[in-house]
């Protein structure tokens, strides 16, 4: 059964979609370390974000990882399906910066118009931050017919997004390439942004500032309609400066 947003929110599935303004710098954490290794997520360390209808949607912790499990079919084809959780304070981006996780792509059989990653937002939603109007993200997006992906990052100012790094696709990584275990690292430092990928630098680029000193931490899945329960997990997040 499809539950829709009414049902979501009286069976306590759904969280309010809630904006803030910036926070002062002064609040924002120089350190965020999370190992999930807790029986339940922390309500004062993590907040469930989610948008749109799911068939089914979970958000927990699962033998030590962050586990997110969607399933969306029968569900409203004119929605992407979006949930995960949001830091429950903001992070500090001056220089130095690092931002490390692990995700488990967990050997999707069909990872069509299926993404997974981080967003480095400004405003505290607990919704879809990709709506927000700046951001920065990292996520890997399936590709079809399904058993690959592909990394993107982007970033959003006053509502415009400038696509940073897309592995040359379409003209090149049309079909993707296979990921699993994927440990990521994001460290800004001597005016130079870099993404590391299982040791390996997958980018880099001249990066004098954020747009914003400080952003909430977004760890998050999407999911068009129409597919059975697929699941991804995070684990070992760090960021610090």
């Amino acid at each position: 059964m499809v539950l829709p947003p009414a049902l979501l929110l009286a069976s306590g599935c759904a969280v309010r979609n809630v904006r803030a303004q910036p926070p002062p710098e002064a609040q924002a954490l120089s350190t965020l370390t999370e190992s999930f290794s807790a029986k339940a997520l922390d309500p004062t360390v993590w907040v469930v974000t989610r948008k749109n209808d799911f068939q089914e949607s979970k958000v927990d912790l699962v033998n030590g990882r962050l586990r997110m499990r969607a399933a969306t079919i029968g569900t409203d084809d004119k929605t992407v399906k979006f949930h995960g959780v949001r830091s429950a304070q903001p992070v500090s981006l001056r220089q130095p910066f690092e931002l490390s996780f692990e995700l488990d792509w967990n050997n999707q059989a069909n990872g069509c118009y299926l993404t997974a990653g981080v967003f480095l937002c400004p405003t505290a939603t607990d919704g879809n931050p990709g709506a927000e109007k700046d951001w920065w993200k990292l996520e890997y997006i399936g590709v079809p017919p399904g058993k690959n992906a592909r990394a993107w990052v982007s970033a959003r100012a006053n509502g415009g997004e400038r696509v940073l790094y897309d592995e040359g696709w379409p003209a090149k990584q049309r079909i993707g390439r296979k990921i699993g275990e994927q440990a990521v690292t994001i460290r800004w430092r001597s005016d130079k942004l870099t993404v590391v990928e299982n040791g390996k630098t997958l980018w880099q680029t001249d990066w004098k500032s954020f747009r914003f000193p400080t952003a909430y931490l977004f760890l998050q899945m999407s999911s068009h309609s129409n597919y059975p329960a697929r699941e991804v997990f995070f684990d070992e997040v760090a960021g610090r400066r």
